[in-house]
């Protein structure tokens, strides 16, 4: 569990997810990437991502987890060398950041939740937050480190930094086990079941939607305080406050999981989410504190249930190609999300109306959750 933690950590959902803002200010003035670019970029990323992961599953429950998360620790970090090498246009960002998506594909949790998942059963739930907890980990510290060398050497070295970090990723990757699926017969038979399944598609529903209405905030919260005149370290610090609040609901979810009902966390989760967006919107950067927490409240327990309810309400016997498709759903989501949201700050001129419109689909996001049925009686 503590080689999956680090390895979350050191993948691109938390080298990549967390820390794309942080160079929108210095890619505006270099390359000229707008907010727009900014999100449209981290969307070509995730949309590669979300087109692979079902590759990914497919060879983790062909050959185990170790080899696929090794190898794709290696393509992250020849990814962010050629972010510092490579770039010198908007175009050339995005035709990086989507190799990256792609290429890197099984760095993302699939590999090492199926790990996880296929050791634990009763308290499943928080061995999945704690597995997680590196992702919240990296959030916390990553950004303000980040943020200091970006100030101190530039963009470039802030790319190469986060290389080193990702060669570092395999080490964890070498410690996962050498465990195979069970027959791949019953692993397709049971995929293409669950698929077609109504549950299925519930799961997909409430997920995405909660990732469409908020996950885009996670880009564009530095720029954000930035714009409002807030200093590039002061803003990082805060964004590390995301980080802490993905540690303590990854932990939470995790633990209450086990216990309750998986929707109506994730419906109370939609909630504090909302109530950030809202405070941010109508308070300013004096409300950003209440923000991040929620931001990360909300990104933490999505996180974790996803891969709780798939393992749940589905089985094992498939779980690597299942949650990848689900996990790719949630990444497509969250890739539209800091497009819409660029987009329509560029629009309007700053973020206020995004933020609104934000609150409103995740208490949408929250009612769906209020209608599902136990993870137990989904089957």
């Amino acid at each position: 569990m503590l080689a999956a933690a680090c390895g979350c950590g050191l993948g691109i959902s938390g080298l990549l997810t967390y820390t794309a803002g942080i160079f929108g200010h210095d890619l505006a003035s270099s390359i000229r990437l707008s907010r727009t670019g900014l999100g449209g970029a981290l969307f070509v990323s995730t949309l590669a991502l979300a087109l692979a992961l079902p590759l990914a599953g497919w060879l983790i429950d062909r050959f185990g987890p170790r080899w696929p998360a090794v190898g794709g620790s290696f393509a992250l970090a020849a990814g962010f060398v050629a972010l510092g090498t490579l770039v010198h246009s908007a175009t050339s960002f995005m035709v990086v950041m989507g190799a990256i998506g792609f290429c890197a594909a099984t760095s993302a949790p699939v590999a090492y939740t199926r790990a996880v998942n296929g050791v634990f059963a009763r308290s499943r739930g928080l061995a999945l937050g704690l597995t997680q907890l590196g992702i919240g980990v990296s959030a916390i510290l990553v950004p303000p480190a980040l943020s200091g060398i970006i100030a101190a050497d530039g963009w470039q070295t802030g790319y190469f930094a986060l290389a080193g970090l990702a060669i570092l990723g395999t080490i964890p990757a070498f410690l996962l086990p050498i465990r195979k699926g069970e027959g791949r017969a019953a692993r397709r038979g049971e995929a293409r079941a669950a698929v077609e399944s109504r549950s299925f598609a519930v799961l997909l529903a409430g997920f995405g939607l909660m990732a469409l209405s908020f996950a885009g905030m996670l880009t564009h919260f530095v720029p954000m305080l930035r714009e409002a005149g807030m200093d590039s370290r002061s803003a990082g610090s805060l964004a590390a406050a995301i980080g802490i609040s993905v540690v303590v609901s990854r932990l939470v979810a995790g633990w209450l999981a086990d216990r309750l009902e998986a929707s109506r966390i994730a419906a109370v989760s939609c909630l504090l989410c909302a109530i950030g967006c809202g405070a941010l919107a109508w308070g300013g950067t004096s409300m950003a504190p209440v923000a991040a927490v929620g931001f990360g409240t909300a990104m933490g327990a999505e996180a974790d249930l996803i891969g709780y309810m798939t393992a749940r309400v589905f089985g094992m016997a498939a779980y690597g190609r299942l949650y990848a498709l689900q996990y790719a759903s949630f990444m497509v989501m969250a890739g539209l999300s800091p497009l819409w949201i660029g987009f329509v700050a560029d629009a309007t001129e700053g973020y206020t109306v995004a933020l609104l419109i934000s609150v409103i689909g995740l208490l949408c996001a929250g009612l769906i959750f209020l209608r599902m049925a136990p993870p137990q009686a989904l089957r």
